[in-house]
């Protein structure tokens, strides 16, 4: 039964083979290498795809290749074959590619600290000044695009200005859109300007990180309705929903903070849908 099942595939083993050789060297030299290639489907053997002289080349065109504008994926060989080690071999290119994203991290990060090549003076509301490259803060932010478009240049320089927010938290932004970096006390220092920034030019990437740093760092009882009047001006849903569940959590200790009490006189539409929201809970736990 076996030899039978093996006679039946020979045709098409066969055939991907010869077609195999016609793309890889033409059909006259095909014709040399025919015998190598199928002397073990024609005896039969058990080692058929183990002689490496016949792999690499044909496997090499049939895995890229495509035949009457169709895509051919070759069966899985065994292990052991030519084949599979040169899958290891770009497999291990991939890796130090990915490693080498690092390397493109730093050198992003000392084009930021060293300013080499600046076109850009960004000017902070305390007068400081910070130089960066137009190109990369127009590709990261729509909106200092338009900034920089409309700015005047002195001395072949861009001069645009953030204010606002203190200087070193716009340093932190900037340093964020070279090369999505930033140290972990500044950004626990600066998260609530950072967020700010991050909607006002649209760096939603940056959202993202504030979000997380907020949640896991900065918020509490204290100031957690500061924080979620803030998130709702920033367009922030996952950090207003993460405030509001704190609230409801903990309504007593919460609804006695000072920042309530503002939140009552600066914006009591808010306050009453706290409430409104807490009585549905409330309801729902009922139930």
């Amino acid at each position: 039964d076996s030899g039978d099942s093996r006679d039946r595939s020979r045709p098409h083993f066969l055939q991907r083979l010869r077609r195999l050789q016609s793309i890889a060297r033409g059909k006259s030299q095909g014709q040399s290498r025919r015998h190598t290639l199928m002397a073990p489907l024609e005896s039969g053997s058990s080692q058929l795809f183990f002689d490496s002289s016949a792999i690499d080349g044909p496997f090499d065109v049939y895995e890229c290749g495509t035949l009457a504008g169709t895509r051919v994926v070759p069966d899985p060989p065994p292990p052991g074959t030519s084949y599979g080690k040169q899958r290891s071999s770009r497999n291990a290119k991939k890796a130090r590619r990915v490693h080498g994203s690092e390397e493109v991290e730093d050198c992003w990060n000392r084009l930021f600290l060293e300013g080499y090549q600046a076109d850009v003076r960004v000017s902070t509301g305390d007068g400081s000044q910070i130089l960066s490259h137009s190109c990369i803060l127009g590709i990261r932010s729509p909106v200092l695009r338009s900034m920089l478009e409309e700015a005047r240049i002195e001395h072949g320089f861009r001069n645009i200005l953030i204010s606002g927010v203190p200087s070193e938290a716009v340093r932190v932004f900037i340093r964020f859109l070279y090369s999505s970096r930033f140290e972990q006390g500044e950004m626990k220092k600066y998260a609530l300007h950072l967020l700010v920034l991050s909607h006002v030019f649209s760096v939603q990437s940056l959202k993202i990180v504030c979000t997380d740093q907020l949640e896991r760092f900065f918020l509490a009882p204290d100031n957690v309705v500061d924080v979620l009047q803030l998130a709702r001006l920033c367009d922030a849903p996952r950090l207003s929903l993460i405030c509001t569940r704190m609230i409801v959590g903990d309504f007593k200790t919460i609804s006695l903070s000072e920042g309530w009490k503002v939140m009552r006189r600066a914006n009591p539409s808010l306050e009453q849908e706290l409430l409104e929201f807490l009585v549905e809970v409330d309801t729902a736990r009922k139930s």
